[in-house]
């Protein structure tokens, strides 16, 4: 990100090779937004004149947009901002004080002298993408406390006075990342979660937006954006009655708020946006490069994701040792590479009502420990990970008894039981710790490989008895800030662990987690032809390699709806992410063992195109009846093209499908030994036949030439 400032003018401008950004320093000292969108390079007055919003007026006047926007006595649209001063004032009035850049990076400092607040903007780059990043930092610089009532990370304007439609993946538990999409209108659209999680069992906090809803994968323009957090939070789009369009959002405000001592300082999260003119799949990649170059843990980023056989959709709470070791070596001969012991090892775990919270092992189902179970992965070439979740008790568990203070709840009642468990309130330090030891005791008692941590509840109370006014209000805060310190922990002691981020399935797919772990849970819904719409909602903003899960090839019928699908199928699915089999292999047939094998070996063949690839939604599993993936690798290697039917009718007709992604004069030979141009494979496309219930087909195309 490049960075000019005028400042005879007050003129600032951020430009990334496709996007620019321009704020400036109005007459009454107002930091107000200019432009965001394709380049502009002309800054000088007669590039940036001043804007006339309605030019068939004598006044020519000029709507106020400001760059951050503080609940402010002139201003009627969604603040960034609302702070309770100690006479009940609630308006603040914003004016630029300074500016300072350090390590490519802006900070602009606006204040209120009066109210004796200052806020602190600071606009961050990530190389050469098509992104900035903004938080806010308020100080309290008076003498006596205050309270933030709200406190948003960012205020976002988008230009002209144009008719925008919204992008945004809302939906619940089994039911992640559904795609919504509805033209704004003088209206507010509230995108929230106050259930303790961020991501997509109620809203995502992501937005998109193009400009008439005209805009498709490989055209027109988006603006978009999402949140770096992790727990509650408000993303509000809105058209005020004059017709202009912005977004703001940040933390929610549901039963929270930060009181803000003399000198004290608070940090919003950060809002990353960027802007594309090249549809909805340049969107994408951009994500996608964001998060491979400079997100994802960097011990791993590149690093193929291994094959996962897991325990939880064939055996559930069922775990002994006698049957992990007979599983384990069936496993190894399919040719998985890590085996995962999932929920149920713990000492009383045989259901979900007891045990959670007592993190040591069932030495009646494990007389041995887990040292058979390790010792026989590594004799057959495996890892060994396992399954905790931290957050959470049970109140028939040692733990609970022990500090029944420890859980959310509010004096004087009965905690809230949801799933036969309760929230640890990780606010507190003393819980913090434990998590911590806890961790450390596993990873160094049983040399894992890998650990997958889960979070299966909502919050309900914002409940901690005997704690201060300021302790409840930020509870939801503190939460979040010591779940990350947590992961930050792990992956400082333990950075070859392949770490898993699941949450009830997709509770916690964000951009949040992202720095902390290799592999999100999109759902604990493994039923493919469900998965195929979390999944292209869910790979909108994530990397293929990131999608897990514990039975990515899973069980027929599926457990949640019923449905029967035939293996192939089921495998062809599988490897559409980072493959893992939930799968019982002890009384699969010898065939069923055979075509998992053969499974196994294929995608670790194709590995090595879809590690770091792009996605192409050349086929929506939301318009039609067929769904069609295309993994690019970055490197142009070559592609993969996945191609699922699930609904065709009357004899229908099915077009080609042309790839994308692929240099137009490029070689590229298929599994037949059939050589094409990469623009005949663009431009023409290729015939996939969709015969049948639930036809599946893989193709590859790798380049030579």
């Amino acid at each position: 990100m490049e960075i000019y400032v005028q400042k005879e003018r007050g003129v600032f401008a951020l430009s990334t090779p496709k996007m620019s950004y321009l704020m400036k320093v109005d007459e009454e000292g107002r930091l107000v937004h200019l432009y965001w969108g394709a380049p502009v390079k002309d800054i000088t007055p007669a590039g940036i004149a001043s804007r006339r919003d309605f030019p068939y007026s004598d006044h020519g006047g000029e709507l106020y947009r400001p760059e951050y926007r503080a609940q402010d006595p002139r201003d009627f649209d969604p603040p960034a901002l609302s702070i309770r001063y100690p006479d009940g004032v609630r308006n603040t009035v914003l004016r630029y004080r300074s500016y300072s850049i350090s390590d490519g990076a802006l900070t602009i400092v606006l204040s209120d002298d009066i109210m004796k607040i200052s806020v602190e903007l600071l606009y961050q780059g990530w190389g050469d993408l098509d992104l900035i990043t903004r938080s806010v930092t308020i100080r309290n610089e008076g003498e006596a406390p205050v309270v933030l009532e709200t406190v948003r990370s960012a205020t976002l304007h988008l230009p002209g006075h144009l008719h925008y439609r919204l992008t945004h993946f809302a939906g619940k538990w089994g039911a992640e990342y559904q795609r919504q999409r509805i033209m704004l209108t003088q209206s507010q659209v509230v995108l929230e979660s106050h259930r303790g999680v961020s991501a997509s069992h109620q809203s995502v906090p992501f937005f998109a937006l193009d400009p008439m809803g005209r805009t498709t994968e490989t055209a027109g323009e988006v603006y978009f954006g999402a949140l770096h957090w992790s727990g509650d939070f408000e993303l509000i789009a809105y058209q005020n009655p004059d017709g202009l369009v912005g977004v703001t959002g940040g933390i929610g405000t549901y039963d929270t708020f930060v009181e803000l001592e003399p000198q004290e300082t608070f940090t919003a999260p950060g809002l990353t946006f960027g802007y594309t003119g090249h549809g909805f799949g340049e969107m994408s990649r951009i994500l996608y490069d964001w998060q491979y170059d400079f997100l994802l843990p960097r011990s791993k980023a590149y690093s193929p994701r291994p094959v996962i056989y897991n325990s939880w959709y064939p055996f559930e709470f069922d775990l002994h040792e006698e049957t992990l070791l007979k599983v384990i070596e069936q496993a190894a001969d399919i040719g998985a590479e890590l085996f995962v012991v999932d929920d149920g090892w713990m000492k009383g775990r045989d259901c979900d009502r007891r045990g959670l919270g007592d993190w040591y092992l069932d030495e009646e189902r494990f007389p041995h420990g887990f040292r058979p179970l390790i010792e026989a992965c590594h004799a057959h070439g495996m890892k060994f990970g396992l399954w905790v979740e931290p957050e959470m008790v049970n109140p028939d568990s040692n733990l609970y008894r022990a500090h029944p203070d420890w859980v959310l709840h509010d004096e004087g009642r009965k905690p809230w039981l949801s799933r036969n468990q309760l929230v640890l309130n990780l606010a507190r330090e003393d819980v913090c710790q434990f998590a911590i030891d806890m961790l450390d005791r596993l990873l160094a008692e049983y040399e894992l490989d890998y650990l997958k941590w889960d979070m299966n509840r909502y919050f309900g109370e914002t409940g901690w008895p005997g704690a201060s006014s300021k302790e409840i209000g930020e509870l939801r805060i503190r939460f979040i800030q010591n779940l990350y310190r947590i992961w930050d922990h792990l992956n400082k002691v333990a950075p070859h662990i392949l770490f898993e981020n699941c949450a009830g399935g997709g509770g916690r797919a964000d951009f949040g987690m992202v720095p902390y772990c290799d592999r999100i849970n999109r759902s604990d819904n493994a039923d493919p032809v469900d998965l195929m719409l979390i999944h292209e909602g869910f790979t909108t903003l994530f990397p293929p390699k990131t999608a897990g899960g514990a039975g990515n090839i899973s069980p027929s019928p599926n457990g949640i709806n019923g449905r029967t699908l035939p293996l192939q199928y089921r495998i062809d699915w599988g490897m559409t992410g980072s493959m893992s089999i939930g799968i019982d292999l002890l009384t699969a047939d010898s065939e069923e063992l055979i075509r998992l094998k053969e499974a196994v070996r294929r995608f670790c063949e194709l590995r090595p195109l879809m590690n770091n690839s792009y996605v192409y939604r050349i086929a929506s599993a939301y318009e039609g009846p067929c769904t069609v993936l295309e993994y690019v690798d970055r490197e142009g290697k070559g592609a993969v093209v996945f191609a699922f039917g699930h609904g065709l009718h009357f004899r229908q007709y099915l077009p080609l499908f042309r790839l994308r992604g692929l240099e137009p004069h490029g070689r590229y030979e298929d599994e037949d030994g059939n050589i094409f141009e990469g623009e005949t494979l663009m431009n023409w496309g290729v015939s996939i036949s969709m015969a049948g219930d639930y036809a599946s087909h893989v193709l590859v195309f790798r380049k030579v030439g």
